[in-house]
């Protein structure tokens, strides 16, 4: 989605929509960097001239911050003001975390509509670059849980954050093969990828053919 972006079905409920303008996934679900066991997605800023530092983190629908969490790390939970359209086809309520904003700017009991500024990519906390580490949930906010094998944590309910947002408006750069879809009314479609993914896509099948061709080869010569 994009600054200020606001989509809402023909019941009224609004759609549920990627935070950022841009997607490039660093660690994806069950990384193993920090990631072991939950379904936790870190994305870091990207535009059409490449990286981007402190980017803008939106507001995916009509929210209110209902905690912060790990002040370290500075997270801060959201949760939906009203029952919203997930990319799974469900309507129900939705909550989800941020991590790592140097300079948060949401307090617990402040209220956001779609589209607006909730926060930034950052560098706080344990980290290893500029990034934005972000967990969806279904349902309202029930609180936090550790995850074996490592024990690290994710919210209550937590559910793929491709099955809750829809990608509107999002360019996606590089984004893990997962099945993003855009919202058209009623109707799921898959959205397309940036080009470049698409030929790295392409030479990575062109070498493995190769690569399979040469392995016949060998074994007839």
């Amino acid at each position: 989605m994009v600054a200020g972006e606001k989509m809402v079905a023909p019941d009224g409920y609004e759609v549920c929509l990627f935070p950022m303008a841009y997607m490039y996934i660093s660690q994806g679900e069950n990384g193993n960097i920090s990631h072991h066991g939950t379904m936790n997605i870190d994305f870091i800023g990207w535009s059409a001239s490449g990286r981007v530092y402190d980017a803008p983190l939106y507001a995916p629908v009509s929210c209110k911050c209902v905690r912060t969490l790990d002040s370290q790390n500075n997270g801060r939970i959201f949760q939906s003001l009203n029952k919203v359209h997930c990319a799974d086809g469900s309507l129900q309520y939705i909550n989800w975390l941020f991590f790592h904003d140097e300079n948060p700017i949401a307090s617990p009991g402040d209220t956001f509509d779609q589209g607006d500024l909730i926060g930034h990519t950052g560098t706080a906390g344990q980290v290893t670059g500029d990034h934005s580490h972000m967990n969806f949930a279904n349902g309202q906010y029930a609180g936090w849980e550790y995850v074996p094998p490592k024990n690290h944590g994710q919210l209550v309910n937590s559910w793929h954050i491709y099955d809750i947002c829809y990608v509107n408006d999002t360019v996606l750069v590089y984004d893990e093969g997962y099945p993003w879809v855009t919202y058209n009314g009623e109707v799921k479609i898959e959205k397309k990828r940036f080009p470049w993914v698409l030929y790295a896509r392409n030479l990575r099948s062109r070498y493995w053919r190769y690569s399979n061709n040469l392995i016949k080869y060998r074994e007839k010569v």
